[in-house]
């Protein structure tokens, strides 16, 4: 099987409080680029709705308030999991890091998986979507 694995970290000058909800708000997504909207099941399941089309469903299997979410991500093309650590760096400054791992379903995917799904390429598009949703101007996050 073709995996695929990115890690992005960044430093926001944000409390973590802040950082956290924002991240972990479902009921409040439309910050977020790639969207077009988030279906929530239950208080551990829910469904992005990519612009594209794409629709990921989601199981959150840890959450520990201001430090760890978890959760596996099952789409017709993928699944895997996405684990973010959140650390208090000062009352204004948190660092975030985000580990995404997925595992293509298809022959095709397994092959030409770096034309179809740039996971940096996304990981990088959230981060500036979360930038500028806490109203973060600077580059220096």
């Amino acid at each position: 099987m073709r995996k695929s694995v990115s890690t992005v970290s960044e430093v926001l000058n944000f409390s973590v409080e802040d950082v956290w909800n924002t991240i972990t708000d479902n009921k409040n997504w439309q910050w977020r680029s790639d969207l077009q909207n988030i279906k929530i099941l239950n208080d551990k399941e829910f469904v992005e709705c990519g612009k594209s089309g794409l629709e990921i469903r989601f199981n959150i299997t840890r959450k520990e308030k201001f430090k760890v979410y978890q959760f596996t991500m099952n789409s017709k093309y993928f699944s895997g999991e996405w684990t973010g650590y959140f650390e208090k760096l000062s009352d204004e400054r948190t660092r975030i890091t985000f580990t995404e791992s997925i595992i293509y379903k298809y022959l095709f995917l397994k092959f030409f998986s770096s034309l179809f799904i740039n996971l940096k390429a996304i990981q990088m598009k959230y981060m500036r979507d979360l930038k500028k949703k806490l109203g973060e101007t600077s580059g220096n996050g």
